[in-house]
């Protein structure tokens, strides 16, 4: 399943608590994110820091 597409790598990490998806809000603030919570079993979130 292709959540984003880039031309450079990307950070992808699952978050399977509210700790780790606090510990991402300053790369959220900062970066394009695409959240895909349908089409896989644990939300996961994509840090495009381009």
């Amino acid at each position: 399943t292709t959540i984003l597409k880039v031309n450079h790598p990307s950070l992808i990490a699952e978050v399977e608590t509210a700790v780790e998806l606090g510990q991402l809000v300053l790369q959220i603030t900062r970066c394009n994110i695409n959240v895909d919570f349908e089409k896989i079993r644990f939300p996961a979130v994509v840090v495009d820091c381009s």
